[in-house]
């Protein structure tokens, strides 16, 4: 049996909370909200059939469909449910009991029938957007992208710290796409990689936004358009510009208090404000013994 999200490809949105199924994501007014799997496939279940009573039996298919597993264990996972969306507090009801029958979603609920039409709309508002394209499947970043996009919402300032080629980029386009609907598709990603000049840092993104600048500095034309937009600006692959990367990024941050800055480099920016987030590079299985590769070798020689 296929699970919730490969049935349900739409953007459900209820109270405060703002569900894709496709990307497993949640967000309560904008703030990723972390749930396990199982629960997940719950409120994807239960939400994609809003004042319908989903059976007990339909979702304990839906959410364990290779293993067979008590009531006790679908019970659990509903109060978990309940307790993440905060179910019964200031009047917000979304998930009733049908005793002996099973769940239903009673919040109201509005839906997209189409995310891309919904992020095609936001990059019309703001005509610079252009976040470069996400992978399908990421491996081994998912809890990376939803810390990292709680970080960033909460402080303003993420800078993204690993060695080259553990995934910082990845990451951070990919908090991007979670985060950009939040900005009503204000998002602009700058990829100092192929820049030299640390003069033209601030030129370069101010280029990008399509300002005009008249003077040898474009941090002061940048601030000013900054300053009072709800933006989130993504500076990727800054250690080799570090002291530019991190005036510029203090100036906005101090500046502009609804810009949110996520930086990526080998080593942090070290400025005020700023939160380190460390990207660890991803376990790998062990490299053989000798051991192991003599055996291997002798195995060989005999099937030879």
């Amino acid at each position: 049996m296929a699970g919730p999200a490969e049935q349900v490809t739409d953007i459900l949105s209820f109270g405060p909370f703002r569900l894709v199924a496709s990307e497993r994501f949640l967000t309560k007014d904008g703030v990723p909200v972390e749930l396990g799997a199982r629960t997940l496939d719950l409120l994807i279940a239960l939400a994609s059939s809003p004042n319908e009573i989903v059976s007990k039996k339909d979702l304990l298919a839906r959410t364990w469909p290779d293993v067979t597993v008590e009531e006790g264990s679908l019970r659990f996972h509903i109060a978990a449910l309940r307790k993440a969306l905060a179910d019964g507090q200031g009047g917000a009801r979304y998930i009733a009991t049908a005793a002996g029958r099973g769940y239903c979603f009673v919040a109201t609920v509005s839906r997209s029938s189409d995310q891309e039409n919904l992020r095609a709309a936001d990059v019309a508002s703001f005509p610079q957007a252009n976040l470069p394209a996400r992978l399908v499947r990421m491996v081994g970043r998912a809890d990376d992208v939803l810390r990292v996009s709680a970080e960033l919402t909460a402080a303003r300032f993420v800078t993204l710290v690993g060695v080259g080629g553990v995934g910082k980029t990845t990451v951070a386009v990919a908090v991007g796409h979670h985060l950009v609907a939040a900005f009503s598709g204000a998002a602009l990603f700058v990829d100092l990689g192929m820049l030299s000049d640390p003069n033209l840092v601030a030129t370069t993104v101010a280029s990008m936004l399509g300002l005009s600048v008249q003077s040898d500095d474009a941090t002061p034309s940048l601030i000013a358009y900054l300053r009072d937009r709800r933006f989130l600006l993504i500076i990727d692959n800054c250690e080799h510009l570090i002291d530019a990367a991190a005036a510029l990024a203090e100036g906005i941050f101090t500046a502009a208090a609804q810009v949110h800055i996520l930086a990526t480099s080998r080593e942090a920016l070290r400025v005020e404000g700023e939160r380190v987030h460390r990207l660890a590079p991803l376990a790998v299985p062990p490299e053989p013994t000798r051991l192991t590769m003599l055996l291997l070798a002798v195995a060989d020689h005999s099937i030879s």
